[in-house]
Parts: structure tokens; sequence; C-alpha cells
């Protein structure tokens, strides 16, 4: 420093401080310099601390597998033996005379062989069986899917006809309307659409109505039938009447006859209807007979036999009278005056209306 004052001139010469000052700045350096290099150090011994911490890390786990290892060694040497002991024991049974075992052995062999034919045998026809079995099977299943079709054309081709043959109906319905309300009778509205429900007009307003209704069907062909029939009125006996219908598949005949009936029954059942208001009757139609009671106290019991052709054929006779001054037996009226039902109970009425 001194030498290149020297050659400097001396107003450029540096005072004291600034060599003080540029001494400190060079010990700064310097210490920078140290400090970096610590820091690096340190940086590399962390990282070496790190590197030592894992390898230490994998030297246990290493550790553990070769424990591992060796269980697993010793495991497989325990079963080792085993099987030489087992193998020693084994050939402790085998026969000394390898000739007979040999034998013993293809014996064996031959049953098993036999066997084996046996159950390939038995196989074959079990392949067989199921052959036919599938052959079976799918013939069946063919007839029954052409069944179903033909079932299923018939029922299409039954359901047309019966469609068709309902509007027939419905017209020849409509068609016969105006006829039956002239003679008498006509068609009253129904839910049931196979079903026909016919009034017989009654000609006075008091008169009881009678209701005839008439169950209709369709078989497989598409033929219209009368399957059954019933009436409103109980009392009024028409089983044979439907039966015979039914029978002949005749509805126009069950209407003709129930007319019939109908007129020939309603007089008797207005008769009945009319007393009823006035006595109390008990009509037996099964026995054909009349109970009336009468009297002052209604004790009085008097029984009418009543036939079956009443009013048109036949006339009503007194059987007995219970409760009075004492049993009579049968009576009649005198010839001039009537013979109905309403005249018979007017006459006992007046005759036993103090009893």
């Amino acid at each position: 420093m001194f030498l290149k004052c020297l050659c400097e001139d001396i107003q450029g010469w540096p005072t004291q401080k600034q060599l003080e000052d540029q001494q400190m700045q060079e010990v700064s350096q310097q210490l920078k310099a140290c400090k970096n290099s610590i820091d690096q150090k340190k940086t590399s011994a962390e990282e070496l601390v790190s590197c030592a911490e894992e390898s230490y890390d994998m030297l246990k786990t290493k550790i553990s597998e070769l424990k591992e290892i060796a269980l697993k060694r010793e495991l497989k040497l325990k079963e080792l033996q085993e099987l030489r002991n087992k193998r020693n024991k084994v050939a402790e049974h085998v026969p000394t005379n390898l000739k007979e075992a040999i034998l013993i052995q293809r014996k064996e062999a031959e049953l098993v062989e036999s066997d084996i034919v046996r159950h390939q045998g038995s196989l074959a026809e079990a392949k067989a069986n199921q052959i036919r079995l599938q052959q079976d099977i799918e013939a069946v299943k063919n007839k029954l899917t052409q069944q179903q079709e033909e079932r299923q054309k018939s029922q299409t081709i039954t359901a047309k006809k019966t469609a068709a043959l309902r509007e027939k109906v419905k017209e020849d319905t409509e068609l016969l309307h105006y006829i039956r309300k002239l003679s008498g009778i006509r068609e009253l509205p129904v839910e049931d659409p196979d079903a026909i429900q016919l009034e017989f007009i009654s000609e006075g307003q008091d008169d009881s109505s009678l209701h005839l209704t008439m169950q209709l069907a369709a078989d497989l062909s598409g033929r219209v039938y009368l399957k059954g029939a019933e009436v409103n009125i109980e009392s009024l006996p028409v089983e044979d009447l439907i039966g015979a219908a039914v029978e002949r598949n005749d509805p126009v005949m069950l209407v003709q006859t129930l007319k019939e009936r109908w007129r020939s029954y309603k007089p008797i059942v207005s008769e009945i209807r009319k007393l009823s208001e006035r006595h109390a009757v008990d009509w037996i139609q099964e026995e054909g007979v009349v109970r009336v009671l009468l009297g002052k106290r209604g004790t009085v019991i008097c029984t009418l036999s009543v036939p079956k052709t009443y009013p048109q054929e036949g006339s009503i006779s007194l059987v007995s009278v219970h409760g009075g001054y004492g049993e009579e037996g049968p009576m009649e009226l005198e010839e001039k005056e009537e013979k109905s039902l309403q005249q018979w109970v007017d006459y006992l009425e007046e005759k036993y209306s103090k009893t």
C-alpha cells in the first residue's frame, strides 16, 4: 500500500479514515464470505443428517424384512421336516414285495377303468335322453305356439262376430221397441250390456208391474243364446217357463207364455193386495188356499180354497172357519151371486162381524 502511494501524487494519498474504512469494508466482506461458507456447510450438514435418518429408517425396514424372511425360512424348514417324517412313515408301509404292490395297483386301475367305461355309457345314454327330451320339448312348444295362434285367431274372429251380433241385436231391439210398446211390453234400460229387461205394462195405475230380465250370452262361434231369466215378483211361479225357454233358446216363447200367465195371475194378486189393506191375509200358493182373519177381534180364521185357474175358471169355496161360534165345513154362495174372492170375504166379514 505504501509503495503504491509513493507512485501517486501526494494529494491523492488516502487519509487515515479512508484507510480504516477500507479495512472495515474488507473485514466485512471477509465476514460475509465466512457466513456464507458457514451457511453452506450448515445446509450440507442438515442434508447429511436427513439422509442419515432416511438411511437409518431404511436399514430398520430391511432388518425387519430379513427377520420375516428368516422366520419364513424356519417355517419352511419345519414343513420340510414334517414332509420328510411323513415320507418315512409312508415308506414304512410300502409292501416289501414290489410285484405284489404293482398287481394290486393294476387291479385297482382296472376297476377304476371299468367304472369309467360304465359311467361313460350311462353318460352317453343320459345325453341321448336329454337330446330326445329337448326335441320333445321343442315339439310341445311349437304345438303350444300353434294352438295359441289358432286360439288368438279364433278369439279375434269371435270378438268380431260378437260385436256384429251385438250391433244387430241393438238394431233389432230398437226396431222391436215400438212393436213391444203396442203389444203391452216396453223395454227398460239396464246397466248390464248382456241383459234385456222388459216391462209388462199394466192397464190400471194401481196394478203391479211385472219386469222380466233376460240374460244373453255368446258361444265361441258367436251364436247368441238365452242364458237365464228372472222376474221381480217372487210369488209368480215362472221356473217352468224359464226352464223351457232356456232349453229351447226361445226368448219369444218365454215372453208370450209369461204374458199369458201374468194376465191370469194379475187379478188375484190385485184382489189379495186390496184385501190386505183391510184384513190380515195369508196366501199359500203351494196349497192353493187363502186365510183371512175376520171378526170384531180379528180372531176368526177363514180358509178359502182358490183354484190355480182362478178367476178365468173354477170357483172359490170355503174350506174351514176357526175361532168363531164353532167350526163350519165347506160353504158355497148362491148361484146368482159372484164367486169372487172379494165377494166371499165381504160375505164372511158380515157374518162374523160381531164375533
